[in-house]
C-alpha cells in the first residue's frame, strides 16, 4: 500500500475524472482523492469551468474519511498548508539549536 498523505501536506494532483460532487484527483504516491466541489476554488466554480482532464493542480491533504483521501485546492487551504509546514520547519530549526550544544549541567572530572 502506498503511504498516506497526510494532512495539510502539499502535493500536485493530476484530474483523472469529473464527477457530479467533484474532482478525482491522482497524487503522485498513485492514489487517488477527491475534490469536493465546495473545495476547488474559495469562490463558486461552474462545473463548465473545473480545471480540465489531465492538468495538475496543486493539492493540499484534508485527511481521511474511512479509506477516501480528500483533498482542497482552495488557494486559502494551501497558503494554510505552507505556512503550517514553514512554522513546522521553524519551530524544529528552533528546537535543534536549543537542543545544540554543550549541556552545563554535566560537570567533568
Amino acid at each position: 500500500m502506498a503511504e498516506q498523505l497526510t494532512k495539510w501536506s502539499v502535493t500536485a494532483g493530476t484530474v483523472i475524472h469529473h464527477m457530479h460532487y467533484g474532482l478525482r484527483v491522482q497524487i503522485p504516491s498513485g492514489e487517488i482523492g477527491v475534490v469536493d466541489r465546495v473545495y476547488i476554488d474559495d469562490d463558486y466554480v461552474n462545473p463548465a469551468d473545473w480545471p480540465s482532464i489531465g492538468s495538475v493542480i496543486a493539492v493540499v491533504g484534508a485527511g481521511y474519511v474511512g479509506p477516501q483521501l480528500r483533498l482542497s485546492s482552495r488557494p486559502t487551504h494551501i497558503e494554510e498548508a505552507k505556512a503550517r509546514m514553514a512554522d513546522n520547519h521553524h519551530s524544529a530549526a528552533q528546537a535543534e539549536a536549543e537542543n545544540f550544544g554543550p549541556d552545563y549541567r554535566v560537570r567533568s572530572s
